[in-house]
């Protein structure tokens, strides 16, 4: 019984190294001219647009699960420690729908419905949004 979680630390320390090697904006080729403004455009409603309508675990659930969490996140006392406890923690939520795990979507439902904890825990975290993890 103590493999799964075992495994999903493992996922994740995996998923957390690769996202280490993601391109960020400053990084990326400056788009065509004639596409530049739609695209910025695009870019900038994405998040809102992922606000929940198609992910599996709805905004209040995630909410409430963070606002549950929140204590013992914090109290771990390390950035690094509340990162990993943290990633954990969504891991364990979105259980037999990881592959549709998505940090913008988690970050965007977590403004909405409880911006609060989500700034808690960010800060726990030592990161700006939850698309870190």
């Amino acid at each position: 019984m103590r493999v799964r979680p075992a495994l999903v630390c493992v996922g994740l320390a995996a998923a957390l190294a690769l996202t280490g090697c993601k391109v960020t904006g400053s990084d990326t080729a400056a788009p065509a001219a004639g596409n530049a403004a739609g695209n910025a455009a695009g870019n900038a409603a994405a998040p809102a647009d992922k606000a929940g309508a198609d992910a599996p675990i709805s905004a209040e659930a995630l909410c409430a699960h963070l606002k549950k969490e929140a204590p013992r996140i914090k109290a771990v006392g390390s950035e690094v420690g509340a990162m990993a406890q943290l990633s954990i923690s969504i891991a364990n939520l979105y259980d037999d729908h990881l592959d549709q795990l998505s940090g913008d979507v988690v970050d965007a439902q977590a403004a909405k419905t409880c911006p609060d904890t989500r700034a808690e825990l960010l800060k726990a975290a030592g990161i700006k949004s939850f698309a870190e993890l």
